[in-house]
């Protein structure tokens, strides 16, 4: 039988290292431009680079 506690184990590890490959690939894309984002548009910074930035300080 499976504790409760072991069950509701988590690798947040695998998890974590998900988000920054993640956040890479929109830094990678999401790029200042005088008009703004290259990706979005958004004015610079955009949020989904922020995000990124913020994730990849985790």
């Amino acid at each position: 039988m499976t504790s409760a506690t072991a069950a509701s184990r988590h690798n947040w590890e695998s998890d974590l290292e998900r988000y920054r490959t993640r956040a890479v690939q929109v830094l990678d894309k999401h790029l200042p431009a005088t008009s703004g984002c290259t990706e979005c548009g958004d004015p610079w910074p955009c949020a989904r680079a922020c995000s990124a930035e913020l994730v990849l300080e985790l």
